[in-house]
């Protein structure tokens, strides 16, 4: 779905005055302190990725089963696109006020109140009597996701520093892969098996048990944290920034597909003065030294906002490409859904790989670690598209390595990404600052998706052969290869030290016990 930020020079001399203050909480001994930072800390991180995980398996684990959704609830083609797109729009809209909702409440009451909501949601999606009750509970599936799936990333900004800090970014990065991919094979494999005769219900019904045992563990192993200064909730920003979103969104989810109508580009038109008015209003608050929705400071910065723009461009780029490939196996090469995903299993096993050691690489190069990953990526998706333009009916053993090496490439981006841009955050804007990383890669998801698939497709006869969906695999890829190398000319922007700055340990708030 889915980032490191700096604070202004002039508010160093602040935040040290600031750490000479009296805490509000109270603060541990050391040892406790180090106890406490030791293992329960990685045991809690693994329960807080619980929840993004489940985020991004059931966004790709609807499009496994849309057909057999249509067939069984006889649902029109416009109802079984929302059904997908539909997660996908609540799920960008909501992933900020998520952010925030955690740094006011606390980041443990408000995963599990969004875990909650999700495996609820969930049973109600398995048990949907026809397509208009699924198309709601969908929308509302991608709410309580944004609730849940921001605190993960606030979680490490706050409770890690130093290599610590990359490696449980690795992690974070690798889990998000992990789960795109489990999402289609667990998909294609549940249907095929048809549990107990349900045919696509255990898609969802599988969350159940996963959510309501991952809340009961959250409960035991998470210890509470907020900001030390909660902020209050912005409602008129928060309404601003939704209702701005959904007018951008849901043209390039939906826009295409009915032919770009005249409301699809209304809705986008309108979105430029939501989006103005709300910063607008953003800095009001801050100029009344009230708390906005998000901070006008994290966007004066320049690591951060030119981090925000090249994460945009990444997963646009990322995500196309991949809606282009799993299109490429099961209609150039005829795999069916469930062979098609273990054939992704080398790129998925190349990301994992890459994501393990991009943290070493991030912590002893700092940026520089993303342009030997951009450098990877470049290579492979030149290697992709003439291996793709050779390929006649099967694949071959070049081209499996070649998906491989571009898995290891995105391990090697994605997560250094991350911590590239929210490092420096200020602990009281993590919940907000993980919300617009997330945002942006949600967002960026679908734009990529609507517009770089259109192009891929524009090659794609009305008559399709095998070879023509070839064609369109080697245009993503050469779209690809320009993106990444913008990309590649944007990071010269950010300061040569972004990733590389160390938090004391001290500061970081103890949410395991």
């Amino acid at each position: 779905m889915s980032s490191n930020l700096s604070v202004q020079r002039l508010q160093k001399a602040d935040r040290g005055f600031a750490r000479r203050l009296p805490r509000t909480r109270p603060v541990l001994h050391q040892e406790a302190a180090n106890r406490s930072t030791g293992v329960s800390r990685w045991l809690a991180l693994a329960v807080m990725l619980v929840g993004p995980l489940l985020g991004v398996i059931d966004f790709f684990i609807a499009n496994i089963g849309i057909n057999s959704i249509r067939t069984s609830l006889q649902a029109g083609f416009g109802e079984i696109e929302l059904v997908v797109a539909g997660y996908g729009l609540t799920y960008a809209v909501c992933l900020i006020t998520g952010g925030r909702l955690g740094d006011i409440y606390g980041r443990k009451k408000i995963f599990i109140i969004g875990l909650i909501g999700f495996t609820t949601i969930s049973a109600l999606c398995g048990l949907a009597p026809n397509a208009a009750l699924l198309v709601i509970w969908r929308l509302l599936q991608g709410c309580t996701a944004a609730v849940m799936f921001p605190q993960a990333l606030s979680f490490i900004h706050v409770n890690f520093s130093g290599s610590a800090k990359r490696l449980a970014f690795s992690i974070y990065g690798a889990a998000l892969g992990f789960g795109s991919i489990l999402g289609q094979i667990l998909g294609g494999f549940l249907i095929q098996a048809n549990v107990l005769g349900l045919g696509w219900r255990p898609i969802f019904l599988i969350n159940v048990p996963i959510g309501l045992a991952t809340v009961a563990v959250a409960w035991l192993v998470l210890r509470e944290s907020h900001s030390e200064k909660p902020p209050r909730l912005d409602p008129i920003g928060t309404v601003l920034l939704s209702l701005a979103l959904f007018l951008f969104s849901l043209p390039f989810m939906e826009g295409r597909d009915a032919g770009w109508p005249a409301w699809a580009w209304i809705a986008l038109a309108a979105s430029v003065p939501l989006f103005a008015f709300f910063l607008h209003w953003e800095n009001r608050l801050a100029r009344r030294g009230a708390t906005p929705l998000v901070e006008p400071r994290l966007l004066q910065d320049r690591g951060f906002l030119v981090g925000i723009g090249i994460t945009c461009i990444y997963f646009a780029g990322h995500s196309s490409m991949l809606l282009v490939l799993c299109l490429f196996l099961q209609l150039s090469l005829n795999l069916n859904p469930f062979q098609a995903g273990l054939s992704l299993a080398p790129f998925s096993f190349g990301f994992l790989l890459g994501s393990t050691f991009s943290g070493k690489l991030n912590e002893y190069l700092g940026r520089k670690s993303l342009h030997v990953g951009t450098v990877v990526l470049a290579v492979t998706l030149a290697a992709l598209a003439l291996e793709a333009s050779g390929i006649h009916g099967k694949q071959s053993f070049l081209f499996v390595f070649s998906c491989f090496l571009y898995g290891v490439g995105r391990g090697l981006v994605t997560t250094p990404l991350f911590n590239t841009v929210l490092s420096g955050v200020p602990a009281q804007d993590a919940g907000a600052a993980a919300g617009i990383v997330s945002t942006a890669q949600q967002v960026a998801n679908s734009v990529g998706i609507a517009v770089l698939g259109a192009v891929a497709f524009s090659v794609i006869p009305y008559h399709p052969t095998a070879a023509d969906y070839a064609h369109g695999l080697v245009l993503a890829s050469v779209v690809n290869l320009f993106m990444v190398g913008v990309a590649s000319i944007l990071l010269f922007l950010i300061p040569k030290k972004r990733g590389l700055e160390a938090v004391p340990e001290g500061e970081a708030s103890l949410e395991a016990a």
